[in-house]
């Protein structure tokens, strides 16, 4: 997430430009309710003008087209008509990051045996400039894990088990299984190692995925990289050990540390299925991640966000939470999660919400241990934030907007508009004076333009009312993010 509380775009951060605006497009296409529409439908969900819109299309055409095989006029139709699309969204996007040179950079740190600057910019005909320009947004990114690459060491700077799950991002972000991308692992012993070291087989996270993080942790060790021993890590790894949820041996040239962080990573996504699963296996999960430390933190949590009238804090929330907190002493501060990569929608934190996470934080004890909080207090309001509102979601308050028409008075479908905009749940009416959010007609001579464009009957499109909706919820969480 970024430091205003809205997710980060990794097409954004891992496409080329040109590539990112096809793969937005192809977003829309993609989705199953945009069915029979034009290039003037396309270019009102995407908030932009017929033009650019139109451009984008013939080239996102042009890709499809060349990686199907198939006629560009049943590609075309295939497109507008929304149904036997010629490519996954997936495998569509595992095929644009090829071209993207902030993901071979890393790509090429991670596997070559001897990275260094000098060799990449002759293998990419780049200079070290545009690499240091290029490395700006990563590095915004990687210091929300207190992370850094280093140009000068041509290497990641930081918390090595931080290291490995924001590599895992990466890679599952990009391909999402539709490829091995781990070349000179052995996926058949990975396989067997897998067997041999897992605890949870009944996880959601899927199979496939704990594969591409224990991957990366080979192809880390390879390099040396070891990941740094911590009291929590230790005592988890106790305590799986105690409770014999290993089926098999450690082996070279894995440490015990770096099968913990794994078995760490197994457990540390959130969770909503406790009713679904064997009563003993949310216990063991508890045990695992409940320790002195974590406990400090999460009856302080406890203590400033319990509400007689929200009831009990359930299982599911306690273990969402245990997962954040236990994740912050082991890694050494926050870990990526699993919306932050592959995107959704986020729930907004009510100011009142935040007070009260920053009061629990605050009356942590002065010890060093609990210094991780502190430093990294609002990532950690972000992410417990979400899990708490809904629990909350009784007694807070959500700030509605407030919603300006600058539309002529005599248009067509006007009234219609208004009617609809103050029938949104979003919004808490239409305003002549202050505002949220403005809904009017785009003007190349107007000095401030709309935040969302409106053209007579627009209304009449329903490809048109969804994309008015989910930018008007989009603003009303920002505000409630940020108020």
């Amino acid at each position: 997430m970024k430091g205003d509380g809205t997710l980060i775009d990794y097409g954004e951060l891992f496409l080329e430009r040109a590539d990112w605006l096809k793969y937005q497009l192809y977003v829309v296409l993609s989705r199953p309710y945009v069915k029979d529409v034009t290039i003037t439908d396309l270019a009102v969900m995407m908030n932009s003008k017929y033009q650019p819109t139109y451009n984008i299309f013939q080239e996102l055409l042009d890709d499809l087209v060349d990686l199907s095989g198939e006629p560009r006029e049943n590609v075309r139709t295939a497109m507008l008509a929304g149904v036997d699309l010629p490519l996954s969204l997936d495998a569509y996007r595992a095929n644009l990051v090829q071209n993207s040179l902030v993901y071979r950079l890393v790509d090429y740190v991670i596997k070559s045996p001897s990275p260094s600057a000098s060799q990449f910019c002759d293998q990419e005909f780049v200079s070290r400039s545009t690499i240091s320009r290029k490395l700006k947004p990563l590095n915004a990114l990687l210091k929300q894990y207190g992370l850094k690459f280093k140009l000068a060491k041509f290497a990641f700077d930081g918390n090595e088990i931080n290291i490995r799950y924001f590599l895992f991002t990466m890679y599952w972000w990009a391909y999402r299984g539709t490829t091995w991308p781990f070349a000179s692992v052995d996926r058949k012993q990975l396989e067997e190692e897998f067997e041999a070291i897992t605890i949870v087989p009944d996880r959601p996270l899927t199979h496939l995925q704990q594969l591409y993080f224990l991957a990366i942790g080979h192809l880390r060790v390879g390099k040396q990289a070891r990941i740094k021993q911590t009291v929590s890590l230790q005592l988890l790894d106790g305590k799986v050990n105690r409770h014999n949820l290993r089926h098999g041996c450690i082996r070279p040239p894995f440490t015990s540390l770096d099968v913990a962080a794994f078995n760490f990573f197994q457990i540390s996504q959130s969770r909503f299925d406790v009713r679904t699963r064997r009563p003993e296996s949310a216990a063991v999960e508890m045990d695992l991640m409940f320790d002195d430390q974590t406990s400090v933190v999460m009856n302080s949590l406890v203590a400033n966000v319990y509400r007689a009238e929200c009831g009990d804090i359930d299982d599911d929330l306690y273990l969402n939470l245990l997962r954040v907190i236990s994740g912050f002493f082991i890694c050494g501060g926050p870990v990526p999660q699993a919306q932050d990569y592959v995107g959704g929608a986020m729930l907004a934190i009510p100011n009142e919400i935040q007070q009260i996470l920053k009061q629990a934080i605050a009356a942590l004890p002065e010890a060093k241990e609990f210094d991780v909080f502190r430093t990294f207090e609002e990532r950690f309001i972000l992410m417990i934030g979400p899990l708490i509102v809904p629990y909350l979601g009784n007694v807070q308050q959500h700030r509605r907007l407030q919603v300006r028409l600058s539309v002529d008075p005599m248009a067509e479908g006007l009234r219609e508009l208004r009617e609809f905009v103050n029938c949104v749940p979003w919004v808490a009416g239409v305003s002549d004076t202050d505002c949220d959010l403005v809904i009017g007609s785009r003007d190349s001579l107007q000095e401030v333009q709309p935040d969302f464009s409106w053209y007579a009957n627009a209304l009449s499109l329903s490809p048109y009312r969804e994309s008015l909706i989910r930018t008007i919820v989009d603003k009303q969480t920002h505000l409630n993010v940020i108020a």
